[in-house]
């Protein structure tokens, strides 16, 4: 016996009708499985949902038993953590760890302990302390066996391996079909809250500040990527370490432990000195790099050169080159990036105008409320405002005669106007096409993206350590996260990682207790948590795998 539902069209509508039916066996017909309607019941939207519970407890009253429904308790965050584990189980991460040294001679597990430093990072970023809490917010049984004096030591054993790790990590997260022929090399920067520790080697020192804090001790980073924005590796300098030193280690060490047969090496021409270019080229590493179009003679020249084959009356990206000095120039000129230019430098001058403007008047006029202006005191007034708003290249400010005085750089302001939509990029490379050469130097941009990522979402900062040997492991394990947030990010194509991240934490995991019985059960997926667990090549949870955890 058994409760069946028949569903009735008429017209528009669909009706439901509840019936009480049982299954026999029809001996005129061979024995065959038949069904009969012991009692029908009525519509199941005429008797209501009230109705329908009645029916259904006073079936249980009659054996002697109460209705009962399932109690969901202790549900947890779960689908965030469910997705980074298998892609990490995906890469191999675990074992590539092992076979760099990680574990050593002890029977401590430091991969599952990195394994959680990196998903963290991933999930919801906090300090390591912080993170046995945040253990206990999600479903991970495994995660429950952290501790933090072993999340300390995995720390200080991943950056004792980290020589052996890179490569290996690399090679695990690249696409094989995709040679690394290309490598996309930058600099940035990360302060410190506060100077505890410092000691007279210390790796915290003041220098300049990408994140315009001057007044914070810091550290250099140096990352190395590939065209698709995938971390090589990374250096850790001193925080007053100047750009263009670091290049010399950097290639270095990517001849010495990565086997790349054929580099081109991109970066910003600001930390490629003239030695630096030379340096590359000897060791047979050819070299895409912009040039200042600002106080550069030769670049003056090539400029005013190639510019006289510009089609004015065309509105697409024009590209010319010119090849003296046994390198490349090639010239990018977008008549829509030089009409932005322009419109934005009007607006700032305006603006800027108006301000000393106001000034100016405020001076010739000493009369009024408040303390008295004078010439010295107007004239740093007037220096500071444009030097803080990068303006100062495009005015003359004097102070003659105990008077300020003030006019436009016509010459500054000519040229700046002449290089409005300019690229000039500088290239060794003497048979790779123009139009290639810019569009790889265009895709520096993903290093930049990269950089965004790490100081936001993967939130570099703050640096809850004090050591170096804890600083160094701190920006490694957000290096391997960023490594991972990359390679999803190439997966999920359209969705970004924080909106994928976000969405899949709202899958949870909870206890269903059926009486005296309780069973993990997963709350239900929705057509995106499906979309993107299958761009990540990740299986959909089920109740049978949290019960086989």
């Amino acid at each position: 016996m058994f409760i069946r539902i028949v569903q009735h069209k008429s017209e528009k509508k669909t009706y439901r009708h509840i019936q009480i039916a049982e299954s026999y066996r029809d001996p005129d017909k061979g024995n065959s499985p038949r069904t009969r309607i012991l009692y029908n019941l009525g519509a199941l939207e005429e008797l209501g949902e009230e109705q329908v519970m009645r029916l259904a407890a006073g079936l249980m009253k009659a054996i002697g038993r109460e209705l009962s429904f399932p109690e969901l308790k202790n549900a947890k965050d779960f689908g965030h953590v469910y997705a980074v584990q298998a892609i990490w189980d995906k890469l191999g991460l675990s074992k590539v760890l092992e076979r760099a040294g990680i574990s050593g001679k002890t029977n401590t597990d430091f991969c599952t302990m990195v394994r959680w430093l990196v998903f963290n990072r991933l999930c919801e970023p906090c300090s390591k302390l912080a993170l046995l809490d945040w253990a206990e917010s999600i479903f991970a049984p495994e995660a429950t066996a952290l501790s933090y004096h072993n999340l300390l030591r995995a720390m200080d054993r991943l950056i004792n391996i980290k020589e052996q790790a890179e490569p290996l990590i690399a090679k695990a997260v690249l696409d094989p079909k995709e040679p690394v022929d290309m490598v996309f090399y930058d600099i940035t920067s990360t302060y410190f809250e506060g100077d505890k520790s410092i000691h007279d080697d210390d790796l915290r020192r003041y220098g300049y500040s990408r994140d315009h804090r001057e007044d914070r001790r810091q550290v250099v980073i140096g990352l190395v990527m590939t065209r698709r924005g995938i971390p090589l590796c990374h250096h850790v300098f001193a925080g007053n370490t100047v750009d263009k030193t670091t290049v010399t280690q950097v290639v270095s060490d990517l001849k010495s432990r990565f086997n790349l047969s054929r580099i081109i090496f991109v970066g910003d021409r600001g930390m490629l000195s003239d030695a630096n270019l030379t340096h590359l080229m000897e060791e047979g590493l050819d070299v895409i790099v912009a040039h200042p179009v600002r106080g550069n003679a030769l670049a003056h020249e090539v400029i005013q050169d190639l510019k006289k084959q510009l089609n004015p009356a065309s509105e697409d990206e024009q590209i010319y080159e010119d090849a003296r000095k046994g390198v490349r120039f090639i010239m990018a000129y977008s008549p829509e990036i030089a009409k932005h230019s322009r419109e934005s430098r009007q607006q700032r001058l305006e603006k800027a105008d108006a301000w000393l403007k106001s000034v100016l008047e405020r001076l010739a006029k000493p009369e009024g409320k408040g303390r008295k202006a004078t010439p010295q005191g107007t004239y740093d007034k007037i220096r500071d405002y444009l030097r803080d708003r990068n303006l100062l290249r495009w005015y003359q400010v004097e102070l003659a005669n105990g008077t300020p005085s003030l006019k436009k750089n016509r010459k500054a302001l000519n040229w700046e106007a002449s290089v409005d939509g300019v690229l000039l990029l500088e290239t060794s490379d003497m048979a790779l096409p123009a139009q290639d050469i810019v569009k790889h130097y265009k895709e520096l941009s993903e290093v930049e993206r990269g950089w965004r990522c790490l100081k936001s979402s993967l939130q570099l900062r703050p640096v809850y350590h004090w050591t170096e040997q804890r600083i160094r492991a701190h920006i490694f394990i957000c290096v391997i996260a960023l490594q991972m947030e990359r390679w999803m990010r190439n997966k999920l194509q359209t969705i970004s990682v924080p909106k994928a991240m976000h969405a899949l934490r709202q899958i949870k995991v909870g206890e269903l207790c059926f009486g005296e019985k309780t069973v993990l059960m997963p709350t239900i997926l929705t057509v995106e948590h499906k979309e993107i667990l299958k761009k990540l090549g990740v299986s959909q949870p089920t109740a049978a795998q949290l019960s086989a955890v």
